[in-house]
C-alpha cells in the first residue's frame, strides 16, 4: 500500500515549507518521511536557510522501498544543490540515482519545487519535453534541460508536479494530496468493480425467481434506505440541507426530517442570497439555482413538518445525516437527544454523516465504552478549516433567518464570529491515530468529502452536493 510521502532534506532548507509538509500529509492519513544521504551516520542535523532552525534526519533515501511511497518531493532552498554532490565525477550523484528510480515508477508522484529542479540537471533526459515551472533564476537551466516551461505557480504533467517558488508550498502540497486521493479512490473503485463483477457472475449462476423491480427497490421487495436528516432550528446554511435532502429524495430513499424543536428548519438569510460574498474567502457562495431551490423548499411543504429528536428512533433508519449551518453549533453540537440518536446509529453499524459545523456534534458525542473519547477517535474526519472561520474584528454573527414566523423565529443570540474553530476540535478529537482533513483550497470544482466507516463528513457549503452524492453512493453500496 502506498501510504508514504518522502521529502528530501539537507541544509539550507526553507523552514515554512518543511514544517508544512510535516503536518499536512499526516492530516490526511499519510506517513511523511524525510530522507537524505546519511554518509554512514545514524542521524544528521541540518540547518534551515531563513532562521537557521535545526532539523534532524535519520532516514536514508538509499534504503527505502519505493513501492510503499505515493510521492517523493524535492523541496526548495539549497537542498537539491547540496544533494547533487558526488565524490566520483564519473558517476551520478546518489540522489540522482534515486530520482532515476523514482521516475521509472509511473505510479509514484514526483514533486519538484523551486530550486529543486537543480537535482535534475545530471539526469535532464528524464524531464526533457515535460511541462514544468521552475524558479525564475533557473529559466536558463530549464531551457538547457529541455523542459517545456509553463508560466504558472503550480504545473502538473501526469506523474510530475512542479511549483515556481517555496512560497507556493501549500498549493503544491495540496495538489499532490489531491492526486494521491484520486489514485486511492481509483484503486478502491477498481476493487469494487472486481467485486461487483464477481457477484454478478454468482447471481447469474443462481436459479432465482426473485423479481427484479425497476423502481430501485432491493431484491426481495424490501424498501430502499430510510434516512433521518437532522437540521438546526437556529439557522441552517440553506444548501447544506438542500443538497443532501435532494440527493436522498432523488435516489428514492425514504427521508424523515428532524429538528430540535420539531419546527421547520429556516436558513440563514445570507445563505439564500446569490450576491453574498464570503468575507473571509472573498468568493460568492450561493449559485442562483441553489437559492431558488432552497426558497422553494422553505416556502413549500417538504420541510414544513419535521419530527422532534425525541419523536424518532434510530432502529427505524439506516443512516443519520446531520446538516450544517452556524445554528448547528447552538442547538445540535451538545444536544443529549441528538447524541443518543448518533450513538444508537454508531453502535448498530449504521451510517453517520455530518457536514460543516455539524461535525462539532460528532466531536462532542462521547463513547462511555471507550473512556469517553469522541466517537470519531482514530478516524479520518473532514472539518471546516480554521482559516475560513468568521473570527476577528467586525465578525460578530447575527442569526437572521429566512421565513421566520411568530412561532418560529430562530434565535436573537449574537456570537463573536463562530463559537469555536471546528478544525482544532476535530484534530484533538481524532487523536494521534486519526486525521483531520481541512483543505483550504476546497471549492465546488474540487470539493472535500470523506468516508471512514461509519462516518461520512464534508468540509462546508462548497462540498454540499458531493456530500449528498457520497451518502447515496455509500448506502447503495451497502445494498440499500
Amino acid at each position: 500500500m502506498r501510504n508514504k510521502v518522502g521529502v528530501l532534506i539537507e541544509s539550507d532548507f526553507y523552514e515554512p515549507e518543511i514544517e508544512y509538509y510535516s503536518r499536512c500529509f499526516k492530516d490526511v492519513g499519510l506517513e511523511v518521511h524525510f530522507l537524505t544521504r546519511l554518509w554512514g551516520n545514524n542521524e544528521l542535523t541540518f540547518k534551515g536557510h531563513e532562521e537557521r532552525r535545526l532539523f534532524k534526519c535519520n532516514e536514508s533515501f538509499e534504503c527505502v522501498n519505493l513501492k510503499e511511497y505515493a510521492a517523493i518531493i524535492v523541496p526548495s532552498g539549497m537542498v537539491a544543490d547540496r544533494l547533487r554532490y558526488t565524490e566520483d565525477i564519473n558517476k551520478l550523484p546518489p540522489a540522482c540515482e534515486f530520482l532515476k528510480k523514482c521516475f521509472a515508477d509511473k505510479e509514484l508522484i514526483k514533486g519538484i519545487i523551486c530550486h529543486g529542479a537543480w537535482l535534475m540537471a545530471p539526469i535532464s533526459h528524464l524531464v526533457r519535453g515535460r511541462k514544468m515551472v521552475v524558479h525564475n533564476n533557473l529559466l536558463g537551466d530549464a531551457k538547457n534541460m529541455g523542459i517545456d516551461y509553463v508560466d504558472s505557480d503550480v504545473v502538473v504533467d501526469e506523474d510530475l508536479v512542479s511549483a515556481r517558488t517555496g512560497g507556493e508550498h501549500v498549493q503544491f502540497a495540496q495538489r499532490i494530496i489531491a492526486m494521491i486521493n484520486c489514485g486511492t479512490m481509483l484503486t478502491a473503485l477498481n476493487k469494487k468493480i472486481d467485486m461487483l463483477e464477481t457477484r454478478i457472475k454468482q447471481l447469474e449462476k443462481q436459479d432465482s425467481n426473485v423479481e427484479r423491480h425497476s423502481n430501485n427497490k432491493k431484491i426481495g421487495g424490501n424498501n430502499m434506505a430510510k434516512v433521518l436528516i437532522i437540521a438546526t432550528n437556529y439557522g441552517s446554511w440553506a444548501e447544506e440541507l438542500q443538497a443532501p435532502w435532494d440527493a436522498c429524495k432523488k435516489a428514492g430513499f425514504e427521508v424523515t426530517l428532524a429538528t430540535p424543536q420539531g419546527k421547520k428548519p429556516l436558513p440563514f438569510k445570507i445563505s439564500i442570497d446569490p450576491d453574498f460574498v464570503d468575507p473571509v474567502q472573498n468568493v460568492k457562495t450561493n449559485p442562483d439555482w441553489v437559492c431558488k431551490r432552497c426558497k422553494e423548499l422553505v416556502d413549500g411543504e417538504e420541510w414544513a413538518h419535521p419530527k422532534k429528536f425525541t419523536e424518532v428512533d434510530m432502529k427505524d433508519f439506516d443512516a443519520i445525516v446531520l446538516t450544517g449551518g452556524p445554528g448547528a453549533n447552538l442547538d445540535m453540537a451538545n444536544c443529549w437527544e441528538l447524541h443518543k440518536l448518533i450513538m444508537d446509529a454508531y453502535k448498530s453499524d449504521k451510517i453517520v454523516a455530518a457536514l460543516c459545523y455539524a461535525v462539532s456534534t460528532l466531536v462532542f458525542c462521547r463513547d462511555p465504552e471507550n473512556d469517553y473519547k469522541s466517537i470519531i477517535y482514530g478516524k479520518k474526519i473532514t472539518a471546516h478549516p480554521r482559516a475560513w472561520d468568521f473570527y476577528g474584528p467586525g465578525m460578530a454573527m447575527v442569526y437572521d433567518v429566512y421565513g421566520a414566523t411568530e412561532d418560529n423565529k430562530g434565535t436573537d443570540v449574537i456570537t463573536p464570529g463562530f463559537p469555536w474553530p471546528v478544525e482544532d476540535l476535530v484534530r484533538d478529537a481524532v487523536g494521534p491515530n486519526g486525521a483531520c482533513i481541512a483543505r483550504i483550497n476546497a471549492n465546488r470544482e474540487s470539493p472535500q468529502v470523506y468516508y471512514d466507516h461509519p462516518f461520512i463528513t464534508g468540509t462546508s457549503v462548497e462540498s454540499s452536493i458531493a456530500y449528498g452524492d457520497l451518502i447515496v453512493k455509500v448506502l447503495k453500496e451497502r445494498g440499500l
